[in-house]
């Protein structure tokens, strides 16, 4: 039986809601869940249309769960694409590099994550510096 072990081992799953979408003929992003307000997701454009799939499970409720999904076509050529493999792609000279359903530290690490994380070197500037306020990692 699954028992409490077996739920503890689904943490991270995203087992009752999730957003996926396809990428024909490259690779897809993660599935994810969770409080994802500020995150961002680059997807390459396929003839073969992109399907985004967002799914509520039945044991959510209207008030617990919802999708509000901004989608902007960025042209080739614009400096502000994404390099190719980058999921997420950080500009600027400062910012926060959080994973999705961080919330603010309030969620958890999603399972089966591989995504790429790309920064844009800045004009004039020759060096990344990084710090961590906080940094854990757990077993359930």
């Amino acid at each position: 039986t699954a028992g409490a072990s077996g739920a503890a081992n689904r943490i991270g799953n995203c087992d009752t809601d999730s957003f996926t979408v396809t990428t024909p003929g490259g690779k897809a992003p993660p599935l994810i869940c969770g409080t994802n307000t500020g995150q961002h997701m680059y997807v390459p454009a396929s003839d073969q249309c992109n399907i985004l799939n967002g799914n509520i499970g039945s044991a959510s409720t209207a008030a617990t769960s919802a999708f509000t999904i901004k989608v902007t076509q960025i042209e080739c050529t614009s400096k502000r694409a994404a390099p190719s493999g980058c999921t997420q792609y950080f500009t600027g000279d400062s910012g926060t590099i959080e994973t999705y359903n961080y919330n603010s530290g309030n969620g958890v690490l999603l399972a089966n994550q591989d995504y790429s994380a790309c920064i844009r070197t800045e004009r004039t500037y020759c060096a990344i510096c990084y710090w961590s306020t906080s940094f854990k990692m757990s077993v359930p």
